[in-house]
């Protein structure tokens, strides 16, 4: 079976579906975005422009580049001028305002051109980082759906109940009963799942006081 074959291709696809929902929605990976915050006059309703900008995006793990202002902040030049707090908010490390920028505008060449002083732009990472446990056991479940797809044996639970011979009788779990408690049967998969997902969560949990003030955390 050649490695572009659309068998496992949809193997894969459908071991990360279920490894996503049996983990609890928790880990999505990590992507590169490139985002516009637009104009900023009048964001707090005051006619001022914010301290810091919502990037759309949580979590954020890493700043690649700002361009504000006409100038393009990369590596050491970036961290000494922003950060990011709660993982979604850009602010800049004097505490300063930010100046509105135009969603539109055009980023030329020539960073000291009147039309690149308003465009304000930000390069980021944003996601969470499949652990390498996860990772392994989606693939021995992808490579588990390969096998069945193929007719080899395979460790995948079985839909057979109350099975009856010579008066013996026996009652195994249908696949979507493992499915539903956890479990598929294949030493890898469960022990991800008991791992990162040991309460069952269908989604991340998170707690929420609306009378209790939250400060800003810097995150990078």
């Amino acid at each position: 079976m050649a490695e572009d074959d659309p068998r496992i291709l949809d193997a894969i696809d459908d071991a990360s579906l279920v490894m996503f929902y049996l983990t609890g929605k928790q880990f999505y990976g990590t992507c590169e975005v490139t985002v516009r915050p637009g104009c900023l006059s009048g964001a707090c309703g005051c006619g001022c422009t914010p301290a810091q900008v919502n990037l759309g995006y949580w979590p954020v793990t890493e700043l690649i580049s700002v361009r504000y202002g006409g100038v393009t902040y990369t590596g050491s030049d970036l961290t000494d001028t922003f950060h990011v707090n709660d993982y979604r908010f850009l602010a800049r490390n004097d505490g300063d305002h930010f100046i509105s920028g135009n969603q539109w505008a055009i980023a030329g060449s020539d960073e000291d051109s009147e039309a690149n002083t308003f465009v304000f732009e930000v390069t980021l990472n944003h996601g969470i980082q499949i652990p390498r446990l996860l990772a392994r056991a989606t693939r021995a479940l992808a490579s588990q759906f390969v096998s069945a797809c193929c007719g080899k044996p395979c460790k995948l639970p079985e839909r057979v109940t109350n099975v009856t011979r010579s008066g013996l009788s026996m009652d195994v779990k249908s696949a979507a009963d493992f499915l539903r408690d956890g479990r598929t049967g294949i030493y890898e998969v469960d022990l991800a799942i008991q791992t990162f997902n040991p309460s069952k969560l269908q989604s991340p949990s998170f707690l929420f006081m609306p009378n209790k003030h939250y400060g800003h955390k810097v995150n990078t």
